[in-house]
């Protein structure tokens, strides 16, 4: 059976790899936008979406590591 500290520990680490994601989202938006004002170009409507997505993600992969953590701590097993 899987303990709370092996499911926080597991939200802590998807949390990790979220945020990684919504770090190279941003920079590839940068780097497009960058490039589209180079050469003076408009972006597509939904260039964003990726961005956004993956910053949703990170929030929740976030909020479910704090919770496990929270959760840990009121039970007297936190870390």
């Amino acid at each position: 059976m899987t303990t709370l500290s092996e499911l926080h520990a597991a939200a802590e680490r998807k949390a990790a790899a979220a945020e990684a994601i919504v770090a190279k989202e941003q920079a590839a938006l940068e780097a497009d936008l960058a490039f589209a004002r180079e050469h003076k170009q408009a972006m597509g409507a939904g260039y964003w979406q990726s961005l956004h997505r993956a910053k949703l993600q990170a929030k929740i992969a976030r909020a479910l590591a704090n919770t496990y953590a929270e959760v840990l701590n009121e039970i007297g097993t936190g870390q």
